[in-house]
């Protein structure tokens, strides 16, 4: 149960900030140094909370071998939405490099540990 919860307050966190986003960039007002400052950090927040979860020690091979899904289709659902965003961006003249960076990073991190551990004794 501690663990949906927690799941859960991920969620409600991240999409609770993303609203709060949405509305400012809706509007003409720009944000204040501290309110960008205070949105990075619980942006990195959140990414330590997302990096740890599931990463504690697994009871069986039945919940390990749902970590290894779970970590496997959030790999091709960044992957598959960076693609798009790469397409959508590349039809309207106008790429950001960063996303390209952030595709290029998860796919090479993946075929080196896959290099890694195949070939590691």
């Amino acid at each position: 149960m501690k663990l949906i919860i927690y799941y859960l307050s991920l969620l409600i966190f991240i999409a609770l900030l993303g609203g709060y986003l949405i509305s400012k960039s809706n509007g003409m007002d720009s944000m204040s140094m501290t309110e960008i400052a205070s949105i990075s950090g619980l942006l990195a927040l959140y990414v330590i909370g997302m990096s740890l979860a599931g990463e504690w020690k697994s009871e069986d091979e039945r919940e390990q071998d749902h970590r290894l899904v779970a970590n496997r289709l959030a790999l091709i659902a960044g992957s598959a939405f960076l693609s798009i965003a790469i397409i959508i961006q590349l039809i309207n003249h106008t790429l950001d490099y960063w996303l390209l960076a952030a595709l290029i990073i998860i796919n090479l991190t993946k075929i080196i540990s896959l290099i890694y551990l195949n070939y590691r004794k």
